[in-house]
């Protein structure tokens, strides 16, 4: 393949978005029927194109483009997501003023979400990774409300700090190996001098965007703000960004990290649990399944934590990664849609949208005959790699992701829970729809069908967590009927930012925030009914007083850093 027809099959599906919005910007009214197809090239590229890669030279410092197995896994989901979003869009935002804004945002967002797929070499990804990343904040903020455009401002300092933590990554990698492209990264990567220092920025850069705990502070803020089309790319592709930066930097086969790895599979464990715990006492539908994203991407942190782990089973854990991935990727995006159809009317319609939910909720449990199904079998055989236990914990918090999702279905049992919402329409529908079907078949064809025929022994475990679920959940419903005085406890969407804020109080005094023992009995004693919107409380104050903190301490952590990366690289030569 010459370089120009190479650059012509990489690089157009990744600008096309880009391109469009500037070209059309003078008639962006009356093209946005044309705009939602914008990621069209990107997903057949990923069906049709054979693996390949082209070298430019004289783009950046020297740019590589292609596309290998996991890449494909990769640029299918982003693809179709953004793809599906985008039809979505067409009727969400049919009336909303304020939607050619969104559109350049999209846009721009969606090109360097497929770009930094396409990307093989460092420079080029982290140029598509910023470009995604700090696009994504029109998208964050489009309502222009107070708590809009608190969330953006939490979700931009957390934002810059990554990718400060992101280019310090890559310059000593490049100080390591002399070049820019991830596999002679990968090779020089295990004896550079710098080598933990990589990987610590590794997972802290990227980390922010997968939602990794503790960075996982600007998810539930952010998610019930943003329009529903956003929210559904933000969880099912973007949070997949940062899990490929990790699969591209990381030493994962190279080098045996096992102190590295069992933080990381300890830091998933916590997610998957206390996530989907958080998400069964939210009172917006979107925060919990916000939340329910950060407990999901919890079980693929663990499974990038074996492959730090065990060299032998990088491979194994990749595979397993790059499917559960996908397989998230559709089921979240596809619950988040649906969110903006909860206000189809009784009838034929209310009953196929109360059907494909339970469908997607399944999915995420892990339920036979779902793509879930496939994806946890594969990360349980992989978790075997560290113990027996393993497993057994992550079928355990399978049954928490129940209790998630019974607590989104209680929140989406009335209309209009998405306050933004129009009626449904023919796109919304079927950009849903489209979805739904999407899950089970991209699973089959990025390497699930090689798990099947599942036993009956696979099935009936599969089964139990569910069961477990389904019976805690009508044990609170009891309890709570027989003492009426007993309320679900409330965790504030942004939950770690309170204990935040205490233990900097000498830093908080002058934002006159309640002490965080006085606000958790308030939240304690009189808690709001479950099925209520948010009030622009407590949370709503300590969300206000995070961004504020953030602010004040992010100039001064940055400068810091980058002082230290030069003495770094000046130590180094």
């Amino acid at each position: 393949m010459t370089e120009a027809a190479g650059a012509l099959l990489w690089l157009v599906p990744a600008l096309l978005p880009l391109v469009a919005a500037v070209l059309l910007l003078p008639a962006l009214r009356r093209a946005q029927a044309l705009l939602a197809l914008a990621a069209l090239p990107a997903l057949a590229v990923a069906l049709f194109a054979p693996d390949g890669s082209v070298e430019l030279p004289w783009l950046l410092l020297g740019a590589q483009f292609g596309l290998d197995a996991t890449g494909r896994v990769f640029l299918l989901l982003t693809a179709a997501l953004w793809l599906a979003g985008s039809v979505h869009a067409l009727g969400y935002l049919r009336a909303d003023p304020r939607r050619e804004r969104f559109w350049l945002f999209w846009l721009a967002t969606m090109a360097g979400n497929l770009g930094l797929v396409l990307a093989q070499d460092a420079a080029s990804f982290a140029v598509f990774f910023a470009l995604m990343s700090l696009s994504a904040y029109g998208l964050v903020v489009h309502a222009d409300t107070p708590a809009a455009r608190r969330a953006g401002r939490v979700y931009l300092a957390l934002v810059v700090v990554g990718e400060i933590a992101i280019f310090a990554a890559l310059a000593l990698a490049w100080q390591a190996s002399g070049s820019l492209r991830f596999d002679d990264i990968a090779a020089a990567l295990p004896g550079a001098a710098w080598r933990d220092l990589v990987i610590a920025l590794t997972l802290l850069g990227f980390g922010i965007k997968v939602g990794a705990l503790p960075l996982h502070v600007w998810l539930p803020l952010a998610h019930p703000v943003a329009p529903t089309p956003a929210s559904a790319v933000l969880s099912g592709a973007m949070l997949k960004a940062g899990l490929l930066g990790w699969l591209q930097l990381l030493p994962l086969g190279a080098l045996a990290a096992p102190g590295w790895g069992q933080m990381l599979v300890a830091l998933g464990l916590a997610a998957a649990f206390a996530a989907a715990l958080a998400a069964a006492t939210q009172r917006e539908a979107k925060a919990a399944l916000a939340y329910s994203s950060i407990s999901q991407m919890g079980f693929v942190t663990v499974a990038v934590g074996v492959g730090l782990a065990r060299p032998d089973d990088a491979a194994a854990a990749t595979a397993a990664a790059t499917l559960y991935a996908l397989h998230h990727a559709f089921a979240k995006a596809a619950l988040f849609l649906g969110v903006s159809l909860a206000g189809a009317r009784p009838g034929a319609a209310r009953g196929l949208w109360a059907a494909g939910m339970a469908w997607a909720a399944l999915a995420l449990v892990g339920a036979p005959l779902t793509s879930g199904l496939l994806a946890k079998d594969q990360l349980k055989t992989v978790a075997l790699a560290l113990g027996d236990a393993l497993p057994w914990a992550l079928t355990l918090a399978a049954a928490l992701t129940t209790l998630a999702m019974l607590r989104v279905a209680w929140l989406l049992r009335a209309a209009g829970a998405d306050a933004h919402a129009p009626a449904p329409t023919a796109t919304m529908w079927l950009a849903w729809a489209a979805l739904l079907a999407g899950a089970p078949l991209a699973a089959l064809w990025a390497g699930g069908a090689a798990k099947l025929p599942l036993s009956w022994a696979q099935a009936a475990g599969a089964l139990w967590p569910l069961a477990a679920g389904v019976a805690v959940a009508a044990l609170a419903v009891a309890i709570r009927a027989r003492r009426r005085q007993v309320t679900l406890p409330l965790l504030p969407p942004g939950d770690l930012l309170w204990p935040l804020l205490a233990a900097l109080a000498p830093l908080r005094r002058p934002l006159a925030l309640p002490a965080w023992p006085a606000a958790l009995a308030a939240t304690r004693a009189a808690p709001p009914a479950p099925e209520a919107a948010p009030a622009d409380g407590d949370e709503t104050r300590a969300a206000d007083a995070a961004e504020r903190l953030l602010a004040r301490l992010a100039g001064p952590a940055m400068a810091a850093l980058a002082a230290a990366l030069v003495l770094l690289l000046i130590l180094g030569r």
